[in-house]
């Protein structure tokens, strides 16, 4: 039996989740984050990005230094 990736701690996203919860591909999360834009995130250990929710949906809203979200952007 492989071994289960743990879940992230409450309240908070991995990577794929967060974009699939925002609506966009995990490769332009990535890039959103090596370009210092798009919603916070958190290096949980070594190699795992962690968002919390409650910030993705702020920055769903441009309630954040952004002042409006990318994918909002991108479907204008």
């Amino acid at each position: 039996m492989p071994n289960k990736p743990k879940p992230p701690p409450k309240g908070w996203l991995w990577s794929q989740d967060a974009a699939d919860y925002i609506g966009v591909h995990v490769v332009t999360l990535h890039r959103w984050r090596r370009d210092g834009t798009g919603p916070k995130s958190v290096l949980h250990g070594r190699r795992r990005y962690a968002y919390k929710i409650s910030d993705l949906d702020a920055w769903m809203n441009g309630d954040t230094a952004d002042d409006q979200p990318h994918r909002a952007r991108a479907a204008a």
